[in-house]
């Protein structure tokens, strides 16, 4: 499905990961048209849920080991969802770039996720990020978005 890509010879970003904690948008050109066009997208319903549909949650959890425990601070289910899904989303991006089919990206997420994103990927992965901006762009259709990131990354395959 992906073509394989040349180990960082060319910095410039090729596709730009859109993301916000229910849904991600992988963005590239086509080769044929020079059109942007969406490679990938992923939804997490559970990020839109409200606390009471996702469960209840405990003050805290014991962690034992090493003979003493620690109290780890509560996760809202709603923030656990988004570690979930930024996760997820991470993991995939990592298969990618391991097999040689991830090129040089650029993330642009809504705050928090940006940060949640960018600190669950793995180095192969992170090698290739080029760009990160705060920007929730997902519910864009492609004509709206090609200017905007022209705007905002640097000149490469997906903006030019």
């Amino acid at each position: 499905m992906y073509e394989s890509f040349e180990p960082l010879v060319d910095r410039r970003p090729r596709w730009v990961l859109l993301a916000n904690a229910a849904r991600a948008r992988v963005i590239g050109r086509d080769p044929d048209t020079g059109a942007l066009r969406e490679l990938e997208s992923f939804v997490h319903p559970a990020s839109r849920l409200h606390a009471s549909a996702l469960g209840h949650n405990r003050p805290g959890a014991v962690v034992r080991g090493l003979g003493h425990s620690t109290l780890e601070p509560p996760l809202a289910p709603e923030a656990r969802e988004r570690q979930r899904f930024a996760h997820e989303l991470a993991r995939r991006l990592e298969l990618l770039a391991l097999g040689h089919h991830l090129p040089c990206w650029a993330l642009v997420a809504s705050s928090p996720f940006l940060g949640a994103v960018r600190h669950g990927i793995g180095p192969q992965a992170a090698e290739r990020l080029v760009a990160h901006h705060d920007r929730d762009f997902t519910g864009l259709p492609l004509h709206q978005l090609e200017p905007r990131l022209r705007q905002m990354l640097p000149p490469g395959p997906v903006v030019d």
